[in-house]
C-alpha cells in the first residue's frame, strides 16, 4: 500500500491572532449591515425621521455621521453588496448608477482602497462625468482641495513661491489676484 501522509504546519500564535481579528472585522461589517437594514425597516414603518436619527444617535451610541452613512449605504440592495468592504465604502457610491457602483466597489476591493480613498474617487467620477451638481457642499470643498493639491504638485517652484507669497500676504484670508 502506498500511503501519502500530509504534514501541515502548525498555526502560529500570530496567525491565530490575525484570524481572530479577521473574524471580528467580518462580524463588525455584518452588524453594520444589519443596522442599515433595520433602519430601512424603521423608515418604511414611519419610525425614522430626523428626530428618529437623533434618538438613535443618543440611544445606540452611534454618532450621527456614522448613522447617516449607514442609512445611505442601505440604499444598495443586499445582492449588490460586497461584504468584504465596509458600509462606509458602499455609502460613498450609493448615489451613483448601479454599474458605476459595481465598478468602483470592485476597484476599491482590488486596490485595497480605504473608504476615504473610495470617497475621493467617487467625487472625481462625479465631476469627470458631468455630475458635479450631485456633490454635497462637503464633497465640493474636498473636490476644490484635491484640485488645488493637484495644481500645486504640478506647478513649478516659482509658481509655488508666488502662491505662497499671496497666502502670506492675505493672512489666510481671501486672495484678490
Amino acid at each position: 500500500m502506498n500511503a501519502v501522509a500530509v504534514i501541515e504546519a502548525a498555526v502560529t500564535p500570530a496567525e491565530e491572532w490575525i484570524d481572530r481579528g479577521r473574524t471580528l472585522a467580518a462580524k463588525r461589517r455584518d452588524v453594520d449591515w444589519a443596522i442599515a437594514d433595520w433602519m430601512v425597516e424603521g423608515k418604511a414603518a414611519g419610525h425614522l425621521d430626523q428626530a428618529g436619527f437623533d434618538f438613535l444617535a443618543d440611544n445606540l451610541g452611534i454618532g450621527p455621521a456614522k448613522l447617516k452613512l449607514i442609512h445611505k449605504a442601505a440604499a444598495i440592495p443586499a445582492h449588490l453588496r460586497d461584504t468584504s468592504l465596509t458600509v462606509e465604502h458602499h455609502a460613498h457610491v450609493a448615489e451613483l448608477p448601479v454599474q458605476e457602483q459595481i465598478e468602483l466597489l470592485t476597484e476599491a476591493k482590488r486596490q485595497h482602497w480605504s473608504d476615504d480613498d473610495l470617497r475621493k474617487q467617487t467625487i472625481t467620477r462625479k465631476v469627470e462625468t458631468g455630475r458635479a451638481a450631485m456633490l454635497s457642499p462637503d464633497e465640493w470643498d474636498d473636490h476644490c482641495r484635491m484640485q488645488l493639491q493637484h495644481a500645486w504638485n504640478r506647478a513649478s517652484v516659482s509658481v509655488r513661491e508666488d502662491f505662497a507669497e499671496l497666502i502670506a500676504a492675505s493672512l489666510m484670508g481671501v486672495i484678490d489676484a
